[in-house]
């Protein structure tokens, strides 16, 4: 008997659902010109918003950043020891500038105020950033009117810097998006967008150019500054040793038959000797301490190898015609079937 009744219900919900299903195409069936007009209409609306309104214009750079030396430190190490070298004064264990805090390096007020200083190609000419940003924003009269004026050779003044702090917040908030795909790759994204086209590439090309710069020289800055001591050191003592050896050379010119009993003649040879051979070997360490930290060097200076850089035309929000069409069709479509059944429930009441 349940079983009865339960067959019984599902004919019912069944055809109860047959039923309601034939009202919905019925209703649609006899609003179908009101549906068909309303859904043209909201696709002409679509197609016109998508190519009147002013689209945003995507330049996105890729690199990877090869930041791993331990394996060239390792190498340096065992060098080092069998050259009777202490290692640990040409290892920086420095974990300055890691992957993670790059991208907050992009984001630094200092970095995207640099970029803003920079000169850039435009096709009205060579300009500072911030210049061809006021112009496209209408602001280049405003700023002239009250003696303004951007000069990268010039110091900042109150006022400038006010205007610079603004533009920075502004384009960290809404136009840069800088992202790590994933946390096993150490490849970054930099996206800056913007509704001009040229000043969005150019933007981008010099903000990854300024971080790049200071990243690097960062990275190998203590390395540098040791290389550069010990090749000052080296031709130093290079210099000295040459003249140590032209006063020996002198030495032996001047006594060329020296009686063997008179050892006193013998005394300004011999310590013109002892000063050849005493900064040959200080000049034969300085020589493996320079090559070492040559290497040392090389290895502290990351590789950074771009993938994709932005090119025109440049991506950007507007939609393709196709997209336009499907997505505009299926709008009014719906919103059209929604609009008539909620007319048709007001009517009812």
């Amino acid at each position: 008997m349940k079983k009865n009744n339960n067959n019984l219900v599902e004919e019912f919900s069944l055809r109860f659902l047959i039923n309601r299903i034939s009202i919905f195409f019925s209703f649609l069936k006899s609003q179908k010109n009101q549906i068909i007009l309303s859904s043209i209409s909201v696709l002409f609306f679509t197609i016109s918003f998508n190519y009147l309104i002013k689209p945003k214009y995507y330049a996105k750079t890729s690199f990877v950043l090869d930041n791993d030396n331990s394996k060239g430190m390792g190498e340096l190490s065992s060098v080092a020891s069998l050259a009777g070298i202490n290692p640990s004064s040409f290892i920086d264990a420095s974990s300055l500038f890691q992957i993670d805090n790059i991208q907050d390096l992009y984001r630094s007020d200092a970095m995207l105020k640099k970029t803003l200083l920079s000169y850039g190609d435009f096709n009205d000419g060579k300009m500072l950033l911030i210049n061809m940003l006021g112009k496209i924003q209408n602001k280049s009269d405003k700023w002239k009117a009250n003696k303004i004026v951007f000069n990268k050779e010039n110091n900042l003044n109150r006022i400038q810097d006010s205007i610079i702090k603004i533009t920075t917040k502004k384009i960290r908030e809404k136009n840069l998006v800088v992202t790590k795909p994933s946390r096993k790759t150490t490849i970054l994204n930099v996206e800056f967008n913007h509704y001009n086209e040229e000043f969005a590439k150019i933007f981008n090309e010099k903000l990854v150019a300024n971080v790049n710069e200071f990243y690097i020289k960062s990275k190998s800055f203590k390395t540098g500054i040791n290389l550069n001591v010990l090749q000052k050191e080296s031709d130093s003592v290079r210099n000295v040793l040459n003249n140590s050896i032209q006063i020996l050379a002198a030495l032996d010119e001047s006594i060329p038959k020296l009686n063997p009993l008179l050892k006193t003649l013998k005394t300004p040879y011999q310590k013109a000797m002892v000063d050849v051979q005493a900064n040959t070997a200080i000049f034969q360490e300085l020589v493996k301490q320079l090559e070492l930290a040559k290497v040392s060097h090389r290895n502290s200076t990351p590789l950074i190898q771009i993938i994709d850089s932005p090119v025109y035309p440049l991506e950007n929000s507007k939609w393709k015609l196709s997209e336009t069409l499907f997505y505009g069709s299926f709008l009014g479509f719906t919103l059209s079937i929604i609009l008539q059944m909620i007319l048709s429930l007001y009517k009812k009441l």
